[in-house]
This record gives C-alpha cells, sequence and structure tokens, in this order.
C-alpha cells in the first residue's frame, strides 16, 4: 500500500472537498504530495493524460509526464496561475499549479488543467475558483508573493545535468547554503555561474528576503558607487531630490550577487573590501555609516589570482570573497550533459513557443562533438536557432551553422587512435578521405545540392569538387 507524507494534513485538506465533487469534476484536477508523488487523480485528468488510476497513484508525476513543472512549484512555493502548457501526449491546455502549505510547511500541490474549449471553461469556471480558494483557505498560509523584484529565479533543480562533475558541485553549493559566508564562483562565461548563485540564495535561510543581482562590468565607473551604496538628496547635480537607494540597502537582510567581479575597478575594490570587514556602507553625500547584514556571492570568468599579480585586483578583497568557492566546470569537460540539455531547451521553448521539432540522431551526435566555447549559454541560443529554422518536423544536420560542422569534423579526426588506423581504417589517408567526402555531403545538403555554392563554402574549385565526387562514387 502506498503511504505519503504528511498524512494527517493531506486527509484533513481532502475533508474540506466534497468526495462527490472531486470524483464527477469536469475539470481535471491532481494532487501530490511534498515529493510530487501523485496521491490522488480524478477521472476527467487520467482521461486528458489517456492513461489508467493503476498506472499514476504513487509515481512521481514526472515517470507520468516528464513536461511537469510541479516539483518547481514545490520548491518554490509560487503558484503558477493561468500558464500554457504543452503535455507529453501533445495536448494543449491553459493549467493552475498550487502550493498547498501546512503553516508555513509545503505538504503537496494541485494542478488543475483549464481546457481550452470554451464550453468547458464556461462550465468550470465557478468550480476551478472554488478549488483554489479551498486550497488557500486550508493552508492556513498566505501563498507567497511574487511582487518582488528582487526575487531569486532558479534553484537547484534548474541545473540541469547528469554529469558527476556538476553533481558535485551542486552538493557543495548546498553546503554553502547553509551558510552566510562570501562565496566566490568562478568559470568560463556561459557555464552557469548565475544559476548556481540563485540556487545557493534560495537554498538558504535568506531565501524570504531579497536577492539583488548586479553586473559589475555593464555600469560605467562614474555610477557604479551610487548603484552600489545609493546617495543622499541633494549629493550631486542631477541627483534625485530624495536621494537613492544603493544596491546593498535594498539586499538587507538577504543577498547581493556580483557578478562579473574581475571587472571591479580598483577604487571601488577598496570600497567594497570595507564592506566586508565592517559590513557597514556609507552613502554617497553623507557622513554617517549604515549597517548591513547582506551575503555576498560573487562571480568571474577572469583568473583573479592572475589579476592579482598584475595588481589589477586588490589581494586583500580577493581573499575575503574567495571563502568559498565553486569552479564551475566548461560544457566540454562535461560532454554527457550536451544531449540532456538539448532535450531541455528544446522542451522548453516548444512550452513557450508552441513550436515542436525533433532531433535527430545525428545532429545530436554532431553537437556532442562540439567544443562549445559559448557553453551552456551557446548550446541554449543554438537549440533556439534550429527549432525556428529548421524545416519539417525534425531538426536536421542541414540546419546546422558550418562553423559547428567543421568543430566537429575536426574532433572526429582527433578522436581516431593509432589502433584504429591499423585495424579498421587502414590508414591516415582512408580517414582523411572518409571525413572529407562526408564534409562535401554536409556542405552539399545545406546548399540545397548546389554544387557552385558547395563549392564556394568549402574554399575549393567546382572541377575540385566535382573530381572528388567522381572518386567517392568510384
Amino acid at each position: 500500500m502506498y503511504k505519503f507524507n504528511h498524512i494527517n494534513q493531506i486527509d484533513k485538506f481532502f475533508n474540506t472537498i466534497p468526495s462527490s465533487l472531486f470524483n464527477k469534476l469536469p475539470l481535471p484536477i491532481n494532487f501530490v504530495d511534498s515529493e510530487c508523488r501523485v496521491i490522488v487523480m480524478n477521472e476527467a485528468f487520467l482521461d486528458y493524460l489517456e492513461t489508467p488510476l493503476t498506472e499514476v497513484v504513487g509515481k512521481h508525476l514526472a515517470e507520468i509526464d516528464n513536461t511537469t513543472r510541479l516539483p518547481i512549484v514545490l520548491k518554490s512555493g509560487i503558484p503558477e496561475i493561468g500558464q500554457k502548457h504543452v503535455f507529453q501526449n501533445g495536448k494543449e491546455s491553459i493549467v493552475d499549479r498550487i502550493p498547498i502549505f501546512d503553516g508555513d510547511e509545503i505538504i503537496g500541490a494541485a494542478g488543475i488543467i483549464v481546457l481550452d474549449d470554451i464550453e468547458s471553461l464556461n462550465n468550470a469556471k465557478t468550480i476551478r475558483n472554488s478549488i483554489i480558494n479551498s486550497i488557500k483557505t486550508t493552508s492556513h498560509s498566505n501563498i507567497k508573493s511574487t511582487s518582488s523584484n528582487f526575487k531569486a529565479k532558479y534553484t537547484f533543480d534548474d541545473i540541469i545535468t547528469q554529469s558527476s562533475l556538476i553533481k558535485h558541485f551542486k552538493s557543495r553549493a548546498h553546503s554553502f547554503a547553509a551558510t552566510n559566508l562570501p562565496v566566490l564562483i568562478t568559470g568560463e562565461s556561459g557555464v552557469g555561474k548565475e544559476l548556481f548563485a540563485h540556487a545557493i540564495h534560495n537554498n538558504s535561510n535568506r531565501v524570504s528576503s531579497s536577492f539583488v543581482s548586479i553586473n559589475c562590468a555593464a555600469i560605467p565607473e562614474t555610477l557604479l558607487e551610487s548603484e552600489l551604496f545609493g546617495y543622499e538628496a541633494g549629493s550631486f547635480t542631477g541627483a534625485n531630490k530624495s536621494g537613492k537607494l544603493g544596491k546593498f540597502e535594498l539586499a538587507q537582510g538577504g543577498t547581493i550577487f556580483l557578478d562579473e567581479i574581475g571587472d571591479l575597478p580598483l577604487n571601488m575594490q577598496s570600497k567594497l573590501l570595507r564592506v566586508l570587514q565592517e559590513n557597514q556602507i556609507e552613502k554617497i553625500g553623507s557622513s554617517k555609516s549604515i549597517d548591513i547584514d547582506v551575503r555576498i556571492i560573487a562571480a568571474t570568468n577572469y583568473d583573479l589570482l592572475k589579476k592579482v599579480e598584475e595588481k589589477k585586483f586588490r589581494a586583500d578583497l580577493y581573499y575575503r570573497l574567495n571563502v568559498l568557492n565553486l569552479n564551475i566546470p566548461s560544457l566540454r569537460e562535461r560532454p554527457e550533459d550536451i544531449p540532456l540539455l538539448i532535450e531541455h531547451f528544446r522542451s522548453s521553448f516548444h512550452q513557450k513557443n508552441g513550436i515542436y521539432k525533433k532531433f535527430s540522431k545525428e545532429v545530436i551526435s554532431t553537437l556532442s562533438n562540439y567544443n562549445w566555447p559559448g557553453n551552456v549559454r551557446e548550446l541554449k541560443n543554438i537549440v533556439y536557432r534550429l527549432m525556428v529554422i529548421a524545416t519539417g518536423d525534425e531538426v536536421t544536420k542541414a540546419s546546422i551553422p558550418i562553423n559547428i560542422l567543421e568543430n566537429s569534423y575536426k574532433s572526429m579526426a582527433n578522436s581516431y587512435s593509432s589502433s584504429e588506423l591499423l585495424s579498421e581504417k587502414g590508414s591516415l589517408n582512408n580517414i582523411l578521405k572518409e571525413i572529407e567526402l562526408k564534409i562535401i555531403e554536409d556542405t552539399l545538403n545545406i546548399c540545397d545540392n548546389n554544387k557552385s555554392k558547395a563549392a564556394e563554402l568549402l574554399g575549393i574549385k567546382r572541377m575540385t569538387l566535382y573530381r572528388k565526387l567522381k572518386n567517392r562514387e568510384a
């Protein structure tokens, strides 16, 4: 028999909803426990998913439909009302996802499908509102507001991986979240440093307070001090008459994320060092210090120790910031994540834009062989681009940018071992011919078999291309 957490609280909740109403409800609805395992799912929901009851109760909802976002709602405690969603079976609807609280503790969640035909919407509107109000009343807790502009967006669940390297750093970041010490996150551009910063805050005891982010490279040096520390009224010409709160004050009690910290000017580095040492700031135009309680998370794609040696970054500030360190691996160091991320971004694009396309195995293999200098950010952009420009229902190699194809072929050539040279291909010349023909074939596909255009792209004469194609056929 399946058992779930908080059984008394869940039973108490269900007692507030008449069983006859739930069983006959035309509106598809399901309830999960705090671990996102299905407690109950009504017949309308089962029919919508085309799944029998025996296949759902006790299972994690993601096992039934991997497009679900209820695990995210369980983690954040933030309801998602009236959201467009495309299910695994291709059906599209508007969905409500509502966390259920007992006091301050999330004990489960409800998912409601608002069918997209007008008649069903009209029939279900009153019942839907009744269910939502019942959940709010029974929760004994106000659903968390999303009105704040200073909330961290991401949790550890948003860091998609099957890499042991990233799992190691996620585990380390979890332990960092339990402290209030500064964290320095390093790694190449696009590896996901910001995601880790958000996740640390959302897993910390400061989660109910502000998460304020500032890009130190994006703000002119002349404005950076006022952005960080604020200013008093009338401090300088053009100043706001009522003064301005700086980012540190806005983050009071919470976390400030200093992105691109390696670009912080030296004069600002000394001011930041004082903040770390004394937990105080001083506004421009003020002679009074303000006590602050703010956790600092900083990130950079620079080698800060090298900048210290070059006298471009203060050594004392570096050691103050580098109490806890995360050095996030590049995407080429964890190629096993590439197929998983492709599917994640493909699904995300489908949900947001309604465009559905599959990626062929050949495309996934080609993308997995690319070195991704822009890391996860570049991969996301390429997946979105391919979803838009590819014709038909499947993304093929014909849509892949030529620079990625060329890089993939270089990786293919480098992957051959000496044993393969001797036993499988026979000679280096045979291997080079094989790769060359593969490049020619893919370029012809990209150019819709236009040989003149293909020869131009390849940087060879048209007659040379004809000769190589003739040799292929021989």
